[in-house]
């Protein structure tokens, strides 16, 4: 018998592809909710480091049980999964399976996927959450944003916006972090108070 799972890909996959396509975007990743047992994220896709409006978002939903150990960070690869595939970036975007390799494997997939040779391409002029579309849409008005964050730099550039809710003591953080790969020559973060 096929492996039923073949036909999807996993979450990784789906990052490396989006990095090749954006190299210079950013995936945000914020906790929603959570009490305990229910865990909500809300993963925003950034084409580029400094874009104020994310061009995708997504969310995923995870319960603590006995076969799930792992929610918070279950519910976080979901997230970064369904938002990657709103964004057009998975290899099903065009049509077919929403959801991830990590996801079907945790539910049990009963059914075969479709089999095939898949190409993914990303096109720009399908994108829903661009202003370009906004504006074509309200005729001759000037769409302005209401309000414009003061994005401060460090030595390696803009720093990206970050906030959510700290994991261990459960207090919100929200402020700027240097968008250095590497962790060993990151500038420190500046945290709003």
């Amino acid at each position: 018998m096929a492996n039923p799972l073949e036909g999807y890909e996993s979450v990784a996959e789906r990052i490396e592809k989006f990095w090749l396509h954006y190299p210079t975007g950013r995936i945000d990743t914020k906790l929603v909710y959570q009490d305990g047992t229910r865990y909500i994220v809300q993963t925003d896709l950034y084409r580029d480091v400094q874009d104020m409006i994310p061009y995708a978002s997504d969310f995923a939903e995870e319960i603590r049980s006995s076969s799930n150990r792992f929610p918070m960070e279950n519910c976080v690869t979901s997230s970064i999964g369904r938002s990657l595939h709103t964004g057009g970036i998975s290899k099903f975007s065009e049509n077919a399976n929403r959801p991830s390799f990590e996801e079907m494997r945790r539910v049990g997939l009963s059914v075969v996927p479709p089999v095939g040779s898949v190409t993914m391409t990303v096109t720009e002029e399908r994108d829903p959450w661009s202003f370009g579309s906004a504006i074509e849409n309200v005729g001759q008005q000037l769409v302005t944003p209401t309000a414009v964050l003061d994005v401060p730099s460090c030595r390696h550039g803009a720093m990206a916006y970050k906030e959510g809710v700290n994991g261990k003591t459960g207090k919100p953080y929200k402020g700027f972090v240097c968008t250095e790969s590497n962790r060993d020559v990151q500038c420190p973060p500046r945290w709003e108070k």
